[in-house]
């Protein structure tokens, strides 16, 4: 599987909210939709991103790594597009 921005999104989602159930409904999407994202997320690079417990998730240390990088990435991103319509 190859990685793009919306699955970056979908891990800061998780990360900010909590929760997959929140983050879910703060994407629209339904959670078992969501559960099934991270797992290919995870498979992907490596790894479990997340711990996830009755009080919710929490980003492991390799979860913490990724999102370090993932979020000014996302920045620059829409800062680029946003830039971009402007010059258009």
């Amino acid at each position: 599987m190859e990685l793009e921005v919306r699955h970056f999104r979908v891990l800061c989602a998780i990360a900010d909210a909590g929760s997959l159930h929140q983050a879910a409904r703060e994407l629209g999407l339904a959670q078992p939709s969501l559960s099934t994202q991270l797992r290919r997320i995870e498979q992907a690079l490596g790894g479990r991103l997340f711990t996830r417990g009755h009080t919710g998730c929490r980003p492991t240390p390799l979860g913490r790594l990724v999102l370090s990088r993932a979020r000014p990435l996302i920045g620059e991103l829409s800062a680029l597009v946003t830039e971009a319509r402007a010059a258009a």
